[in-house]
Formats: C-alpha cells, structure tokens, sequence
C-alpha cells in the first residue's frame, strides 16, 4: 500500500485483519477458502451433495453459499451444454432454499436458473419449510411460481393463507393442507391436481432420515 495518507490507516488495518482471517499463512480461522478446489465433478455420479451445514452460519456459510452457487451455475448447469450431443439431465436441489433469501445475489442465483437452466438440459428444485419468507419478498416468489410442478405437504395454519393466494389453491386444497396426515401430499402439475401419499422404503427412509435419536439407534443395533 504505498498510500501513506494517515486518514486511511485504520481503514487499511482493518481490511489486513479481515483478510488474514481467510490466509493460510497466518492460520487465520476462515483459511479454508484460500486455495484452488480439489473438488471434481465426478461425471456419472447419481448424486452429489454438497453439505455445508457445519459451517459457521455468520460469515463462512453465507460465503461457501456464494462460491457454490457460482461453482453449479458455471461448472455443473453451464459445462452441461458445452457439447449439446451429449449434454444429460441434470437437476439442481436447493433444501432449506429460504435461508437465501437474505442474500441479493443468491436470490438473482435462483431467479436465473428457473428461468435459463432448462434450455441447458438442467432443471432447478426448491426445497423449504417456511413460505411466509418467500411470500414477503416478491422477488424470490417467481423463482416458486415459474416452477410446473409442485408438492404440497402438511402447512401450518398461519401460512395456508399465503400458499392460497400465490398458488391459487381451492378451499378444498386448502383445508386439506392443512389436515392432511404425515407423509400425505397435494401435487400440482400445470392446473391439475391430485392426493398422494409418499411411503418411502426402508433404504430410502435410512438416506432421508434426520431424527439424531433414530440415527443413533439403528447405529447401535
């Protein structure tokens, strides 16, 4: 820094103690970001999950968010299409989709894959629990209504209301909703609807499950 301007010193003192906290050099808590990805994309694989749920939700989580997405869009949704002869189905699962929408440029993320993924062979899943976020910020409600088709589970009752005016529920599909038992569903494709009920099997129940006691216990048997 050749400005010697002393006004900027604690400025400049400042952006050096952020930044050693993403250098290796300086073991700084963050210094995982630093360095080229060993990551590969394992062409053929089934399912790739990128897990980052561990990471400190304040700074590393919103970070790793942004490098991810930018890494799908240009490495997983755009390498798709560079060989249209033997560009595959893709498809690009967000879970948990509304702790994004604090985040301008993982909205935009979204946006932009509805609306250009397809044409690149790859579509675009959204995965959340709570819609009333989705419903306060108008722009992340088309990533939601652009989607054909659409599952429905159990709601709460403080919610329906907004799933009834965005998605133009009937009162019956409605009320349903919000009755409706564990594992049963409404699946909207285009203007038609229809009941279901998932009934996972045992394998498929053992890769989905969450409940940490459940866990443990079948671990232990």
């Amino acid at each position: 820094m050749e400005n010697t301007n002393k006004d900027y010193q604690y400025h400049y003192s400042y952006l050096l103690k952020v930044m050693k906290q993403y250098i290796r050099e300086y073991d700084g808590q963050m210094a995982y970001f630093d360095g080229q990805s060993t990551f590969e994309l394992l062409e053929g694989a089934p399912f790739i999950n990128l897990d980052i749920s561990q990471l400190e939700e304040r700074f590393a989580r919103p970070l790793a968010q942004q490098i991810l997405l930018s890494w799908i869009w240009e490495k997983f949704v755009k390498k798709n299409s560079e060989d249209r002869k033997k560009a595959t189905q893709k498809r690009v699962l967000v879970d948990e989709a509304w702790m994004l929408l604090p985040y301008p440029e993982a909205v935009d993320f979204l946006n932009k894959m509805a609306r250009r993924a397809r044409k690149r062979n790859v579509s675009l899943a959204i995965v959340s629990q709570r819609f009333q976020d989705f419903y306060e910020k108008p722009e992340a409600q088309a990533v939601l209504t652009s989607s054909d088709t659409k599952l429905f589970l159990a709601q709460d009752k403080s919610e329906i209301q907004y799933l009834k005016e965005v998605f133009k529920l009937s009162e019956g599909e409605a009320n349903f909703l919000v009755t409706c038992q564990k594992g049963e569903g409404l699946l909207k494709v285009g203007s038609d609807s229809a009941i279901l009920k998932i009934m996972p099997t045992r394998k498929e129940f053992e890769f989905v499950e969450t409940n940490l006691n459940q866990i443990a216990k079948r671990n232990n048997a």
